[in-house]
């Protein structure tokens, strides 16, 4: 009898042993695929789905962890599926032997035999229900068991289970059918939602609801039977009407939901920056103001909301709608390619303070230029003289920007846009000249946004970031960010960007209490097709950009008007109790008096004075010469020189030292100025200092000529003020004397044409044109 008991225990082992061989010889040789394609989702910053396309196989199914399931989902579930889930190994070896033994002898049908794991290889490999099919799914539900966790089959059931038509999955089966993620759901909710996929073809939410409710409520009191939940809850859950319904699946944001997938085409679920409740505010409020602007034919906006300490984008809005095709709603305006207007100058400003050329009370020309053949005219068409630098930029003038740009250097200012990010002004760098300062070029919307980000942090550059936790993109950079301006003068350039007393202030908001405590800058560009409006303060930085997708410009069209109402609507709802936190200068910055005509250290005769900041060892430490003396006869009819002063009859006085643009903009506006008296004709010295200047046409250029009898060239020049008469020169033959300010013309009738210039103090200038006769 043990004899026989011990062959049986060998055989039994053997046996065993054999069927776990074979097991994991076959688990080899036909292993098992896990590949489930999912529905690529953009997310908001909270987890909330903003954007949802289908799977590869044409599915609704969006992924959901076990982490957004609630334990009350969780417990029916297992409950009512598989009880002893966590306890068998796959296959529930009881359940199978009852089902097989009722349905040997037809006493019943039985459903409890297939356990979660046996129902997750069936959706993965679904097959017609036959007793060998049966095996096999057996076998793979083994083969799940071995290679992953209790866990990861239960999310895996999660996120499979049928929903009707091609929604799977519990997350997708919340939001297309009652709005909501699954953590969110309640109990009647939970249970009804884990009927349908037992009955997906009959249980349809939003058709067949009231056969759900029925379902759901024979489940519910099997709980309450089993004391799952309390009476209460489960009471309540009862009395819960079933509002589901089909949905669409979410769309929102739709620019920027296609953005991120574009440029994360590996990940299936994207955790975007995007703050929902900054997002839905920033949508209403766009909406809301384009509303009103398309009375005035402007029908398109574009807004993107940078968080400052964190460098993460908070808001996105491409366009006010995007299903309005009329005006081109899908084009995303945030990553348009569109003239900048003058949103450039503050940088240009910042890096001239850094350069050492100027100060915020360093005095500039407002007056006609001419550099090459280009010539700038300001945004209202009028000139001021000399105005001070923080005039300059705060009413946005054309002329001294473009100077100042001169001086910098076109390729060092592109350099620098290079490393704050804009990509089209470097890939076109060959082709920019002195125009880029004043909207000559394409920027991006979400470029100014970075760069005026910089602004609010000290001048580093920080990446924008898009992704939570994708810190690993450009590392370094997120850590340490990129200097684009030294402190100093990124304070000095926000002391002036958040003036209040300035041309480029809405109308509305002449009561200091309604207008946000930013800094801004606003541009239009040529024609009036781009409106822009880009402020910040220490926490957010808001970049506006209005006009028409169409290009079409409107008369109506400024950044003042139109686009920083919309600025200041939006950091009044996101930020409204916000401080100026950078009102106190950095170590690197301090004061100094200065002359207030000129900017420049006071001298002995500089009686009027101003505090101004500068940057100790790099700002300029010239002294103030406004002020020039000069000896003059007694009558003050003549000047006189060193060389040719009399022994007698002579005194000395004080004339404004003055450049010849602005001398020539003197006089042709009829402004009165001391003019230094005509220099003793007697002498004959060759003196030096600054030539006339030919402001009428420009060194190498090409013009063409239609009419030779009827087409003539302007002849005009600039000189200093003690210049009293100059004299023309065509081709080295002379040709006409004139006053200073006069302007005359001539015929050309040669291809290449040297013209000169030369004031009665024997000062020269020399250039050479081309013409072309058609």
């Amino acid at each position: 009898m043990k004899k026989r008991i011990l062959k049986i225990i060998k055989a039994t082992v053997v046996i065993f042993l054999s069927l776990v061989i074979l097991f994991f010889l076959c688990d080899l040789v036909s292993p098992l695929y896990v590949d489930v394609a999912y529905s690529p989702v953009v997310e908001a910053r909270d987890g909330k789905v903003l954007h949802a396309w289908l799977a590869k196989d044409q599915q609704w199914r969006i992924k959901v962890s076990l982490d957004e399931i609630s334990p009350e989902f969780k417990k029916a579930i297992i409950y009512k599926e598989d009880k002893y889930f966590y306890s068998h190994p796959g296959v529930n070896i009881i359940a199978v032997g009852r089902a097989f033994f009722n349905n040997l002898f037809h006493l019943k049908r039985t459903s409890g035999a297939s356990t979660i794991t046996m129902q997750v290889v069936r959706m993965l490999h679904p097959e017609s229900r036959t007793y060998f099919n049966k095996c096999i799914e057996m076998f793979r539900a083994e083969q799940l068991e071995l290679h992953h966790s209790k866990n990861e089959i239960l999310e895996l059931y999660f996120n499979l289970l049928p929903y009707g038509g091609n929604i799977q999955g519990i997350k997708t089966a919340s939001l297309l059918y009652l709005n909501k993620t699954p953590d969110k759901l309640s109990l009647a909710e939970v249970t009804a939602l884990s009927v349908i996929p037992n009955r997906p073809r009959s249980l349809v939410p939003g058709k067949n609801n009231n056969a759900i409710i029925a379902e759901r409520n024979k489940w519910l009191n099997n709980f309450k039977q089993a004391k799952l939940f309390h009476a209460n809850i489960i009471d309540d859950a009862l009395n819960e009407p079933l509002t589901a319904k089909r949905l669409h699946a979410p769309n929102k944001t739709p620019q920027f939901a296609w953005r991120l997938r574009k440029n994360n085409l590996s990940q299936t679920q994207i955790r975007s920056t995007l703050d929902e409740n900054i997002q839905q505010k920033t949508e209403t409020l766009v909406s809301n103001y384009t509303a009103q602007l398309k009375q005035r034919n402007i029908n398109n906006a574009a807004v993107i909301i940078i968080n400052n300490k964190t460098h993460e984008v908070s808001a996105y809005v491409g366009s006010p709608d995007f299903k309005d095709r009329n005006h081109y709603g899908e084009v995303d305006g945030v990553q348009a390619l569109r003239s900048p207007g003058s949103t450039l100058k503050p940088l240009l400003y910042g890096l001239c303070f850094d350069a050492g050329f100027i100060t915020p009370k360093t005095v500039v020309e407002d007056v006609p230029l001419n550099i090459g053949g280009y010539a700038p005219e300001n945004y209202d068409l009028n000139f001021r003289g000399n105005v001070t630098a923080e005039e300059a930029l705060k009413n946005s003038f054309n002329i001294p920007a473009v100077e100042l740009l001169n001086q910098l250097g076109v390729k060092n200012f592109i350099n620098k846009l290079a490393v704050a990010g804009f990509n089209s002004a470097w890939q076109n760098r060959r082709k920019e000249g002195l125009s880029l300062i004043l909207g000559g070029c394409s920027v991006r919307l979400d470029e100014l946004a970075a760069l005026y980000s910089s602004f609010a942090n000290d001048g580093k550059y920080y990446p924008l970031q898009w992704i939570v936790n994708d810190s690993l993109r450009n590392a370094n950079i997120s850590k340490q960010g990129v200097k684009i301006l030294s402190p100093g003068a990124d304070f000095m350039l926000t002391q002036i960007l958040s003036t209040l007393h300035r041309p480029d202030l809405p109308n509305a908001y002449d009561e200091a209490e309604n207008i946000p405590k930013i800094a801004w800058k606003t541009g239009t560009s040529y024609g009036r097709k781009d409106a822009w409006s880009v402020g910040y303060n220490k926490t957010y930085t808001i970049a506006v950009w209005i006009g028409n997708f169409s290009g079409e410009g409107v008369p109506d069209l400024s950044g003042a008007s139109v686009a920083t109402p919309l600025l200041f609507q939006l950091f009044n709802s996101i930020d409204h109790n916000a401080n100026n936190d950078w009102e106190q200068a950095p170590k690197d910055l301090s004061f100094r008096l200065v002359c207030s005509k000129t900017g420049k250290l006071p001298n002995d005769f500089c009686h009027e004075q101003v505090m101004d900041y500068y940057i100790p060892g790099v700002s300029n430490n010239e002294r103030c010469n406004h002020i020039k003396e000069v000896y003059v006869s007694s009558d003050e009819k003549y000047s006189y020189c060193t060389s040719c002063l009399p022994s007698g009859g002579y005194k000395i006085k004080s004339f404004e030292n003055i450049s010849p643009e602005l001398a020539t903009y003197y006089k042709a506006n009829h402004i009165a100025y001391k003019k230094i008296p005509l220099h003793n004709p007697a002498c004959t010295r060759a003196f030096n200092g600054r030539a006339p200047v030919i402001t009428s046409l420009g060194n190498g250029m090409v013009y063409i000529i239609m009419d030779k009898q009827q087409q003539q060239l302007a002849l005009s020049c600039s000189t200093s003020n003690d210049v009293s008469k100059v004299y023309w020169y065509i081709n080295d033959k002379f040709y006409s004397a004139a006053n200073p300010a006069q302007k005359i013309l001539f015929s050309p009738n040669t291809s290449i044409i040297k013209i000169s210039c030369a004031d009665d103090k024997g000062r020269n200038t020399n250039i050479e044109i081309k013409v072309k006769f058609v």
